[in-house]
């Protein structure tokens, strides 16, 4: 039942701003990645394809656990930082872009940038998997400066059509630069268990 509460929200977020949306989703801790999984299906289930921002996982990890979810994976692109945080070594793959593992704001953008044109679909998204985890490696301003970046192209439809997606651990929703990140998106989903 919490997953079809979780599909409502997002398909009345989509259909409220069809030109493009920008959507925090504050998701529960125990089931963080569970959710971000079934967000990833119901987007690809609406005909959107989509880069996918791993923070997390790495990408090997999510391309086996996306393909036992029957999720297409040819809608997806993913842009895998977990792997350079980890520091293991980057496989080439067709779906994949890898990050250098200092995770330059600006190599990150540039990543996103040259990855929408590869899209085929006409409605896309950009699903970052975790905020939160951005400010573990990088100083907070640079954080702000990323999302900023984003959600001004979103919002200015510099790129039409494309739906940004952020998760959030519910538990960190309050700290202080998730709540000016809130601000300026379109919607803030509220996931239950």
């Amino acid at each position: 039942m919490a997953n079809e509460t979780q599909k409502k929200s997002l398909e009345n977020a989509i259909k409220k701003h069809e030109r493009g949306a920008v959507i925090m989703m504050e998701l529960p801790a125990d089931a963080y990645f569970d959710k971000n999984i079934t967000s990833i299906k119901i987007l690809t289930e609406l005909d959107f394809d989509g880069i996918y921002i791993s923070f997390q996982r790495p990408f090997k990890n999510l391309f086996s656990l996306f393909e036992k979810q029957g999720i297409d994976i040819n809608k997806l692109l993913f842009i895998d930082i977990a792997t350079a945080l980890g520091e293991h070594e980057q496989e080439k793959h067709t779906r994949c872009v890898h990050i250098s593992p200092n995770i330059d704001i600006d190599e990150l953008v540039r990543a996103i940038y040259t990855s929408l044109p590869k899209l085929k679909g006409k409605k896309k998204f950009i699903f970052i998997d975790s905020l939160t985890t951005i400010t573990l490696y990088k100083p907070l301003s640079e954080t702000m400066r990323f999302s900023e970046f984003l959600v001004r192209s979103v919002k200015k439809h510099e790129v039409e059509n494309v739906i940004l997606v952020f998760n959030v651990a519910k538990d960190l929703a309050q700290k202080k630069f998730i709540k000016d990140i809130a601000l300026r998106v379109d919607e803030v989903i509220t996931v239950v268990q």
